[in-house]
């Protein structure tokens, strides 16, 4: 399907821009975490070890439209259940612009890997759910765990109690998918969970 990476790149800017434009239409003020700065991050990550393992076109646009849009479905008010609506209307953008079946296919099984309950099964999948998580072995953590939580506190209208246990069982519970992640970010996840046992 792609001639070449010129084509790639230009399909992915019309994503971009189509994802740009939801987020624009669909102001969601209780989306501090799950927003176009997540988004725009998890596909920064997803180039970055999709590089690394130096994936063809194809397989970069399926990861990196993927990461564009697998959290899309919060816009819509989904929680439980967002990753499909991304799906569908990834499936809905992508049609009209003549996407082989089988690459739509690939981008939406990379889409349903993120959901926590499903275990990846290919290496494209493991790059989108380790650029997901990329934040949870890095400084960023305790910046984005916060905002974790303050949104999910305003879309459930009520406080959270023990957050911090909460953050501490998923960072223990986690694991990085990739040998690139984890040889990059274990130590700091490492690091940010001592921070955490510190703090209880």
């Amino acid at each position: 399907m792609f001639a070449d990476c010129m084509q790639t790149d230009s399909l992915l800017s019309e994503i971009e821009k189509y994802v740009d434009g939801l987020f624009n239409i669909f102001k969601n003020p209780y989306l501090l975490y799950h927003n176009l700065e997540h988004s725009r991050q998890v596909v920064k990550h997803a180039k970055e070890i999709s590089t690394h393992y130096l994936l063809d076109d194809e397989s970069i646009f399926t990861v990196l439209a993927a990461a564009w849009f697998h959290d899309i479905g919060h816009l819509m008010g989904y929680l439980e259940g967002h990753e499909e609506a991304g799906v569908q209307i990834m499936k809905e953008v992508l049609k009209e612009k003549n996407i082989d079946e089988k690459i739509i296919t690939g981008i939406a099984g990379c889409i349903m890997a993120t959901k926590s309950s499903t275990i990846p099964v290919s290496l494209m999948q493991q790059i989108i759910c380790d650029a997901d998580t990329y934040h949870l072995g890095t400084k960023d953590f305790w910046r984005l765990d916060a905002l974790v939580w303050q949104e999910m506190e305003l879309r459930l209208g009520t406080e959270i109690k023990n957050k911090r246990d909460h953050s501490l069982q998923f960072l223990e519970k986690h694991q990085f998918l990739t040998g690139y992640c984890q040889q990059l970010l274990s130590a700091g996840k490492a690091e940010n969970v001592s921070q955490l046992k510190k703090l209880l």
